[in-house]
Order: structure tokens, then sequence, then C-alpha cells
């Protein structure tokens, strides 16, 4: 029992994110887990694996034979997710074209680690900048500008981007920015501090632990999508009705074709197969004895139908003619009588109650329908009068038609009227009428023509029965006439007794005796008998030699109703994916951020005691970066701001196992020397993990970064960018820069240009001879501070070298040779120019190798006159 409690609790010390996402992964069904074994292993799910994926669910819901499956074993492997590649780097970037005013046909090699490019303020800088924003990932993208000093002919936005992965070139155009690779790389902008810092800001990049989740439920909707779309064209097949419509007439083979279900056993209808040689003579045999009998039993054939519509047609005229002998019982006749008395009575009731007390010469229509109506509606309107219920009329009160005041007589005039309205008789003898009325409407809808003389009924009588049909009329006639009697003493309000007159249908009971009798005879005919026989079995094997046509569609039908039984049980556990996900984000992803951006602080220097609030909303991670309750951005000082947002920054990228590159566009603007030497020794250490590039103004921080790289041995690229001639931003110089290092102390930087240059194609030797010179100008500036003043002031150095002073060569003859050499390089590189002396010229290898011999003339020369010092 210890012993299971002591795993139990080493269990418990070494669970991660990716040993639950694991344990979930295990839990599933095999169709299911081995999604999760392609998703966890960094595969992307490709359409072949959902179609696996879909062919294992069929074989777990039995709708397919079981095969042998491989034993599936959960890898975890973060670091390659979907389209993701672990080893990504970003190589090349070249053919800008259409971004704000920058130069064309210009390339940005990238190192593998820290790539710096440098250029003042206006050198194109943020054109590039923007340009990536766009690419790559950006907490503040910004719109890429055309070039305003172009009225018209601007291009598209275009550029390519070169990646590599696995040792293989991977060339992509700006336009396919959707693609995996480049949701690699992420841009830090200080532009977008104020939305790191004030805002809610959405988790963009989640740990595949996490991301499985939505990856996988992903690829769990594509299998039921597939399912769904058999269910439905399964479905959408013949359907029992289209099946049954196959046939015609009954037999056993229909009744088995109507009720085809799941439960059917196919083996049960391969009864009815196959259709035989035998079975085909068969039918051909009953075929023809069946037409031969058909044609000689035709007459009572079709003499048996004409008994059936008329038994039909008489039975009709039996039910219409019990209906009308309702209406003229004793009993019925007796109750339209005591009605009609009644209905006098009651208005005779009602008059002398109400209206004979009204009546007067000086008001015509007294008890008149518009008369009732009038006080109806005047008593409604008076009610109006008065809110509370009062009465109308009261002592004192006016008229409410022309305003004069009522006499005494007036008052009681108009409270009998109201009382008249209400009376019990007046009801009564309304409600009398009615039932009288609508008495009336039957007796003058009812229809005494029942034997027209062309219906086929009535042609039969008249041949077969002529008395009796000569009676019915007879009697219908009288009806008619007592109907008439009737609706005269309902308008007269007369009540006359009325004797009763029923139609006698014994008549009809005659009649369809015999009829029912000689339709038996002729079914009981043996030659009706045998023709019944032959139809049946005719019947059968017409069904049979369908059913066998027809087979596949059967069994396809009875097939597809298992198949879809089965599918029922399909279950997809959605609510437990959710479920798990919200779960484990909860428990790993938050806190993580948290520990990693705190780390980030303190190797920043940043310890600022900000607070990280986590919210959540429709499946999406959100955090707020808080400074005792308040924005950052409201008590930090901008640097400071600008250290906290790099921290959160970096902390989001370390979050994501896919994130293989970062930009940054002028990080340390407003820092002091000892922030960016922080910064530049953080940024240059995180270049070990993965490529960092970095764009700034700043030459102290490029020195700084170059020094930190020496010291932790780091590979590093720094290139120059320029704004040619004050028009043309964005020309960049290769592995050139403002720094005075060793390698610029000789030409050996211009020297491995013109070797390449000699090498190369027409199409890129140009390039390589300017930048030659470009770096032959560089090595004239080293060659001013190191060779002429000995090293005496370096650009970022705290001190001067007093000491170097007595090693300072200087004359007019030496200074005019590097002036006129640097100026030379100048023209070469395209709109350098000095003076007209120096306009440009297209150089060429002859131009580039005579410089650098002109260069290594002019340092000897300078060496030479040290060592006469000495």
């Amino acid at each position: 029992m210890e012993e299971s409690s002591n795993i139990s609790e080493v269990e418990k010390q070494v669970e991660t994110l990716e040993a639950e996402v694991k344990k979930f992964a295990n839990g599933l069904h095999y169709w299911a887990k081995y999604l999760t074994e392609k998703i966890l292993s960094g595969n992307e799910i490709y359409d072949d694996d959902i179609e696996t994926s879909y062919s294992y669910l069929l074989e777990e819901l039995k709708l397919k034979e079981e095969t042998e499956k491989p034993e599936i074993t959960i890898n975890y492997n973060t670091a390659n997710t979907g389209d993701y590649k672990p080893d990504l780097l970003l190589t090349k970037l070249e053919n800008v074209e259409g971004v704000n005013a920058l130069t064309e046909n210009q390339t940005i090699d990238f190192s593998q680690n820290l790539t710096i490019i440098y250029g003042a303020n206006g050198s194109g800088k943020s054109g590039y900048a923007r340009l990536l924003k766009k690419a790559f990932y950006s907490k503040a993208p910004e719109d890429i500008l055309q070039n305003v000093h172009l009225e018209n002919g601007h291009k598209s936005v275009n550029a390519k981007f070169t990646f590599k992965s696995n040792n293989a070139d991977i060339p992509l155009k700006y336009s396919q920015k959707d693609n995996a690779e480049f949701e690699q790389f992420a841009v830090f902008d200080g532009k977008g501090l104020f939305k790191q810092l004030a805002e809610k800001n959405e988790f963009e990049f989640r740990p595949a632990g996490l991301s499985f989740f939505a990856e996988y439920t992903n690829a769990v909707n594509r299998v039921e999508q597939k399912l769904n779309t058999d269910i439905q064209s399964k479905k959408s097949g013949n359907t029992a009705d289209d099946l049954s419509a196959l046939f015609d007439g009954e037999s056993e083979i229909m009744t088995i074709v109507q009720n085809l279900n799941a439960q059917t056993n196919i083996d049960d209808l391969k009864k009815y197969t196959p259709f035989s040689d035998d079975d085909k003579a068969e039918k051909e045999n009953i075929q023809k004895q069946y037409d031969e009998l058909l044609l000689a039993s035709k007459g009572k054939e079709k003499e048996q139908r004409n008994l059936e519509a008329i038994k039909k047609q008489l039975a009709e005229s039996k039910t219409s003619i019990e209906t009308i002998n309702k209406f003229f019982e004793g009993d019925y006749l007796l109750k339209i009588k005591n009605t009609i008395a009644e209905c006098v009575t009651k208005i005779a009731t009602a008059k002398a109650e109400g209206i004979e007390h009204f009546k007067t010469d000086k008001i015509e229509g007294v008890g008149t329908e518009e008369w009732k109506n009038f006080i109806v509606a005047a008593e409604a309107f008076a009610n109006k009068q008065r809110p509370n219920n009062e009465a109308y009329p009261e002592n004192g009160d006016n008229c409410i038609l022309c305003q004069q005041p009522l006499s005494e007589d007036a008052e009681k005039l108009i409270i009998n009227y109201w009382k008249f309205i209400k009376s019990v008789a007046e009801e009564n003898a309304r409600k009398t009428q009615e039932a009288l009325d609508k008495e009336k409407q039957v007796f003058e809808n009812l229809n005494f023509d029942l034997f027209p003389e062309d219906k086929t009924l009535t042609i039969w009588l008249a041949e077969k029965y002529p008395d009796e049909l000569e009676a019915l009329k007879n009697k219908l006639s009288e009806q008619k006439i007592l109907s008439q009697n009737i609706v005269s003493d309902i308008q007269n309000k007369t009540a006359n007794d009325r004797k009763e007159i029923k139609i006698d249908t014994e008549k009809y009971t005659t009649i369809e005796t015999v009829i029912d009798e000689s339709i038996k005879f002729i079914e009981e005919d043996e030659q009706s008998k045998q023709l019944a026989k032959l139809l049946k079995t005719k019947t059968f094997f017409e069904h049979k030699e369908k059913f066998n046509t027809h087979f596949s569609k059967f069994e396809f039908y009875v097939n597809n109703q298992v198949w879809l039984k089965k599918a029922e049980n399909a279950s997809f556990a959605k609510r437990k994916i959710t479920d798990a996900e919200k779960a484990l984000s909860e428990k790993y992803f938050n806190q993580k951020y948290i520990d990693v951006f705190n780390e980030e602080c303190q190797k920043l220097n940043g310890n600022f005691g900000i607070n990280i609030n986590h919210t959540g909303s429709g499946g999406k991670s959100y955090r707020q970066l808080k400074l005792k309750g308040k924005t950052p951005s409201a008590i930090l000082s901008e640097g400071e701001q600008k250290v906290i947002a790099i921290a959160d920054f970096l902390a989001e990228m370390q979050l994501s196992e896919v994130n293989r590159g970062i930009v940054f566009d002028d990080p340390v603007t407003s820092l002091d020397e000892k922030r960016k030497s922080e910064i530049a020794e953080r940024l240059v250490k995180e270049s070990s993990q993965k490529q960092v590039i970095i764009f700034t103004h700043d030459l102290v921080f490029v020195s700084s970064l170059i020094s930190h790289c020496k010291v932790s041995n780091i590979l590093n690229e720094c290139h120059w960018i320029e704004n040619v001639g004050g028009g043309q931003p964005g020309t960049i110089w290769l592995r050139n820069t403002p720094s005075f290092e060793k390698e610029y102390k000789t030409s050996g930087k211009a020297q491995s240009y013109h070797d390449d240059a000699r090498k190369s194609s027409l199409g890129q030797r140009e390039d390589k001879i300017k930048n030659g010179f470009a770096a032959l100008r560089t090595s004239y500036e080293t060659l001013v501070v190191f060779g002429l003043f000995n090293g005496v002031v370096q650009r970022f150095d705290e001190r001067v070298s007093v000491d170097s002073l007595g090693g300072v060569v200087f004359d007019a003859e030496i200074k005019d040779k590097v002036l006129d050499g640097f100026y030379q390089c100048c023209r070469y590189m395209e709109g350098h120019s000095h003076s007209d002396k120096y306009s440009y010229k297209k150089p060429s290898i002859e131009n580039l190798n005579e410089e650098i011999q002109r260069f290594n003339a002019i340092s000897k020369e300078i060496k030479d006159k040290r060592k006469e010092k000495v």
C-alpha cells in the first residue's frame, strides 16, 4: 500500500503538459489515437491520414472488415507541428518592389544567428520594417506606402523571401505570406508599445500541447464530415418507396420489398434468386394461358366492372336519400312548427315589454334594427363620459348629443332605453329568430335532383328498375314541395302542421342484393376463378424476374440501412476535447507565461513590479500588464516601458515552439548606453537559439551588439543601408559596417569582393564590384582612424589615447591622396559624388583592382612614414 502511494506521488511530481496531453491521447479510440500520433509527432494531417483514420472508425463501427492494425505509440515532438520546420532559417530578402520609395534590385543576406542592418534616419529602414511587419507576425502592422514621388506607374508590393530547411532553399514570394514559414517569424516594433502595455493582448502563440487540441479538433471535424457525407450519400439513394414502385400488383415478393429494413436477412432475399430458364419458360406459359382466358372472359369482366360501379353509385344515392329523410320526419317537422310559434310569442312579448312604450308620432321607425342600433351606440358613448362607472343620466345632466339640460321625463326615457336593450325578452326573441333563419337556409339548400337524366345510375335504373325509379322521383318531388312550404311558414311566422314524408330505402337494399348476387355469380364462375389464379401466378413470376433484375438495388438498400444503423453509434466526443483543452490551458499556459516574463525582466534588469492579469474568451487567451493597478505607460518612463515591452515580446516568443526568428526595428530608442548594452547582450544570447534581425540607426548599439557577439563567439552579419544621393533610400551595402574592425584595416574585404566578381555572372558582377568599393570606402575610414591618427580617438572609446599621438602620420600630400582615394570609391558606389570631378562612373573590375592597389600603396606609405618617425 505504501509502495503504491509512493509511485502515485512520483507520477504526480513528473506531471507535465506533455504528459497530460499524451494521457488524453492514449485514452482515445484507435481511429482518433491515430490522428493524435500524427499531430504530436509534428506531422501535418493530410487527406490520406483522414482517409486512414476514417477507415479505422468504420472498422470500429463494424462497417468494414477489421484489419490488423499497428500498435500506436504516442511520441511528443513539440519542435515540429503541422507545416512548421524546427530548423527553418531566413537566408535572403531580395527583389523588393512597390514598398515606399525603396531602391529596387537590392539584396539582404541574413546570418543564421544575428543580422544587423544599420542606417541613419531616412535611409529606408522603415520601408523594410513595414514589409516585414506585413509578412510576419506583428502587433502593430503598418500599411505599405507607395512612392509619393511618383504620380503614376506604382508597382504592386512584391518581394522574394528565401527560407532554408533541411539544407534545401524554400523561395517564397510576398504574395505567399500565408504559408507556414512566414508564421515562424515575428517583428517587435516600438510603435506597438501602447497595445502591449495598455491593452489586453491575445497570445498569438501557444504551447504545442495546447495547439494540439485545435489541430486535433480540426482533424476530428474532417473525419466527421466524411462520415456525414457518406450518411447523406446513403440516404439519398433509392428509398423503400422507390423500390416498391418497381412492381405492379401484389405478391409475396412485393410484401418483402415493402418491408426492407436494417433487420432484413440478405439470405432470405436470395431465396427468390435466380430467375432461371425454367422460370422464364413457366412465366411465358402462364402469360399465354392468362391472355387466352382473359380474351374469352372479356365480356364478363366488363360486366363485373359495370356492376361494381353501379353498386357504388347506388350506395351514394341511398346515403343522400337517408340524409334528406331526416329533415322530413314528424319530430323534425314538429320542432320547426314549435320554433315558429315560440318566435312569434317572444317577438310579441318583446314588443309588449318595450317597443310599444317608445312609439310616438314624433319619431319614425321605432322598433326597427336601426333604432335598436342607435340606442346601443348611445349607451356606449354615454359610458365614456363617466370614467368612474357613474350612472348616466342623473339629475342635472345634459344631453350627450345636443348639450341641453335634460328634463325629468327625458331622464326617465333614456333610462328606459337602457333597460330595453338589456331586456331578456328582446334577447330571447333575437336568438329564436336566428335559429329559424338557420333552419330556413338548410331547407333552401337541400338537393332533390338526385337522378338527372344523363347520370349512369339513372340510365341503368330506367332500364332495369323503371317503376322503382319513378317512385323515388315522385317522393323527392313531394319532399321538395314540403320543403318550400316550410320555408314559407318560417318567412311568414305561420306555425302550420305538416305531415311527414319519408322515402322508403328498402328498394335500395333489394337492388343491392341482386347486384351482389350477379357479381358473385361472375366471380364464382370457374373461368373467373382460373383467371384469378393465373393472374396471381403471372404476377409472381413478373415480380421474380424484376426482383432478380434489380436484386443489387435491394441488397444495396438493405446494406445501406445496416450501415446507417451502425453509423448512429459513432461518437466524436467534442465536449471532452473542449474540457481537456480548457483545464490544461488554465493549469500550464497562463502560469508558464508569468514565469518566463519574470525571467526576461530579470535578464533585462527590468524588475519594476509588473503584475499580469489573464482572461479568456472564445477559446483564446489574453493577458494585460499592470503596475500597481495601472497600465505601465502611466507610470514608467519611455525607456522603462520599452524594456518591459521587449521582455513581454521575448516571453511570448518563448512560449511558441514554432517561432524561429525575431525582428527588431530600432529597439533601443530613448535608452541610455547601459540599457543599450543590456538589451544588446540579451538579444545576442537569444540569437544563439534563433535568428535575430535588428534594424537600427544607433551606432553605439551596433558596436555593443558586435562586441557581445565577439565575447560569445556568435556569428553575425552587419549591412549598411543608405539613402544614396538623398533620393534613393534602401540601398544595401552587404557586410559593410561603420564600425572600425580588424577586417577593415586592410583592403581584404574589398579584395574578396573583387575575387567574387571575377567568378560571378554578368548580372551579379556589378553588385559585387559596388560592394567592393563600399568596403574599400570603410577601409579608408579605418585608415584615417588607425593609420593617420594611430587610434588616438576611436568612435566608441570613452577616453582619448594620448599615448598614441607619437604615431600620428599626417601631412598635406598624404591627406590629398586619402581624400582622392575615398572620393573615387564614392563615385563608383553611385550617388556619393562631392563635385563634378567625382561624378558617378559605372564601375568595372579593373577600376576596383586599380583602387585596391591605390589603397594598398597609401597604406604602405603611411606605415613607412611611421617607421621613419621611430
